[in-house]
């Protein structure tokens, strides 16, 4: 008896390491049990051509990037371990995990802030001097420049690290930058960091699971830079007219979802809900270098041509209603589109560049490339 209990013991240790061997190549070629896969931000590598075979090194350089990317039940695995990680001990390999839900990427807190904080004056200087010839350059085709800097939600919420991201309490060099652009004559700068740490004093400015600011936060900046533009076009203000309404909807944002887990962390988190007309825009899709160009209804009273070159904080202000208050605005992407190209393709009329940039895109102003 007691043999064949041994026998049935090692047929069972033998089938169990037969099928991890094989139901990882099985799983892999024919895709049984499937699991949701896996949101990288980029491309897995494909599969090598078998023409590479005459070229060895390459071809198994291509075949283990795909390997890596495709192995057997690899999205269930990394799922599991990032879970267990998140769950038992409060961590992750991608973000610093703060108190109370809060999260925060460790790519902004861990490189993209220090590299702001080990900039010299040096560089800030050369930095302002960029927006100085840009503004130069703008100027002299009778167009104004109008600057909207972003700082990151650790800047609003230092009470919300963790222990782990102790360093992006003291930064200072971002505010030492906005005090030089801020006394650059000649440009109009919208500074939203004091307005946004006023507000913070009634209603959250950001969203715990994502890195942007909520759509309640860009209501009142997107009011503050249309008053703005509409001051220096001499209009009566306010000029802003839309009246904001909040709501919380059920929330898992773009932090929370970089995490590969089972169940992403949510919140209840602020919305505006529409409660202004509809502009009855005409929108022109992908007139390069643009994502688009929005252009009012004939007649009403709108503000000048504008252009806007910014990021995705950018966006929630569009969802607050700003385009409405425009003849017209030709919107470029920050860094998908080259700053010396949308300058180049500046439709005739413009009278408006907005350049909007979060904090830690700065290096990348050392130089603005100009048309010539």
């Amino acid at each position: 008896m007691r043999t064949d209990r041994l026998r049935v013991g090692r047929l069972a240790i033998i089938t169990v390491f037969l099928l991890m061997l094989v139901l990882p190549s099985l799983q892999m070629t024919f895709g049984f049990m499937g699991v949701p896969a896996l949101q990288e931000n980029r491309e897995r590598a494909p599969a090598p051509h078998w023409a590479g075979l005459l070229h060895p090194a390459d071809f198994t350089t291509k075949l283990q990037r795909w390997f890596q990317d495709h192995y057997g039940f690899r999205d269930l695995l990394i799922r599991l371990q990032t879970q267990i990680e998140y769950s038992v001990f409060g961590s992750s390999d991608r973000l610093h995990i703060g108190r109370d839900g809060w999260l925060f990427y460790r790519s902004v807190i861990d490189r993209e802030e220090p590299a702001i904080e080990a900039m010299t004056d040096t560089d800030l200087d050369q930095i302002v001097a960029s927006f100085a010839h840009l503004r130069d350059w703008l100027a002299a085709r009778q167009i104004r420049l109008v600057v909207v800097t972003n700082q990151m939600k650790d800047r609003f919420y230092p009470e919300f690290l963790p222990r782990t991201a102790e360093r992006a309490r003291s930064r200072h060099r971002f505010d030492d930058f906005r005090a030089r652009l801020g006394m650059l004559p000649g440009i109009t700068y919208i500074d939203t960091t004091g307005p946004l740490l006023e507000l913070k004093q009634q209603r959250s400015i950001f969203h715990k699971t994502d890195f942007h600011w909520n759509d309640a936060a860009a209501f009142a900046i997107a009011g503050k830079l249309v008053d703005t533009i509409a001051g220096l076009d001499n209009r009566p203000l306010p000029f802003w007219r839309n009246k904001l309404t909040v709501e919380l909807h059920d929330y898992s944002g773009g932090e929370a979802q970089f995490m590969p887990l089972f169940n992403p962390p949510r919140e209840q988190a602020l919305f505006v809900r529409q409660t202004w007309p509809d502009g009855h825009l005409t929108t022109i899709a992908n007139p390069e270098p643009f994502e688009y160009i929005a252009q009012a209804p004939p007649g009403g009273d709108h503000l000048p041509p504008t252009v806007v070159l910014g990021d995705s904080f950018f966006d929630g202000l569009v969802r607050c209603g700003l385009l409405d208050y425009f003849e017209s605005i030709a919107r470029a992407r920050t860094f998908h589109a080259p700053i010396d190209a949308v300058l180049h393709a500046i439709p005739p009329g413009t009278k408006i560049v907005i350049l909007q940039f979060v904090e830690v895109t700065l290096p990348a102003f050392r130089t603005l490339p100009l048309p010539e």
